[in-house]
């Protein structure tokens, strides 16, 4: 009797050991990328144009739906050409199979007579094949949109109660309603380009800080990333 409960605790143990071994190596093997180049010569990401102020990246997977993401980020240096170009560039990274883009260049906009910063970012599945939408990325963090808007609105609310610190207006010159619509954020939620770097979720979200309160020389191209995680 002794020797059968013996050997049922063993057959636990081992079972336990073996479902432990196994999830470890689930969750720890690393994909092979090798399998989803277009090109085995380069990277999953390179530069299909590298010059002294810009990089344009290309991403080195042979699917039809990254065919149209590479089409989108020419249009948008081409776009970007037009519009006096001061510095095109990109950063990538792979966490947890997301192939993860943030791409970074300076325009001016018709009729404007100063530098405006263009975001764009792209999260890929790459196990899939597929772009991650921002909903499913904040999931992926556990993050809802509430959180989100809560941190945000933080976030623009120290910027708003340090500018009137600095004396840059007044409240009673602009409120925080006022203040947001200046910034071009009364949804806080739009125009949101995530990039997940190593593991932790980033965010890089441009507003306006041109305004009757010279905000642009409290603001810096630091002032638009917000590291999340």
């Amino acid at each position: 009797m002794l020797k059968n409960k013996k050997g049922f605790i063993g057959i636990i143990i081992l079972s336990i050991l073996f479902i432990g071994i196994l999830f470890y190596f689930q969750n720890n093997k690393k994909m092979n990328y090798k399998k989803v180049l277009e090109n085995q010569n380069y990277d999953i990401v390179y530069d299909k144009l590298k010059t002294e102020k810009d990089q344009v990246p290309y991403i080195n997977i042979n699917n039809n739906i990254i065919k149209n993401i590479n089409k989108e980020i020419d249009s948008l240096y081409q776009y970007y050409l037009i519009y006096s170009p001061n510095g095109f560039h990109y950063q990538y990274n792979i966490s947890d199979d997301i192939l993860s883009i943030i791409i970074t260049a300076s325009v001016i906009q018709p009729e404007s007579t100063h530098y405006d910063i263009l975001y764009k970012s792209y999260n890929i599945d790459l196990n899939t094949i597929k772009p991650l939408k921002n909903e499913e990325i904040l999931k992926k963090y556990n993050i809802t949109e509430e959180k989100m808007k809560y941190y945000l609105s933080n976030k623009f609310l120290n910027y708003y109660n340090d500018l009137i610190k600095q004396k840059y207006f007044t409240e009673e010159e602009c409120n925080f309603k006022c203040f947001l619509e200046n910034k071009n954020v009364e949804n806080i939620l739009e125009d949101n380009n995530y990039y997940i770097n190593h593991g932790h979720l980033e965010l890089y979200k441009y507003f306006n800080i041109f305004t009757d309160y010279q905000e642009e020389n409290y603001f810096n191209e630091e002032s638009f990333h917000f590291v999340i995680t």
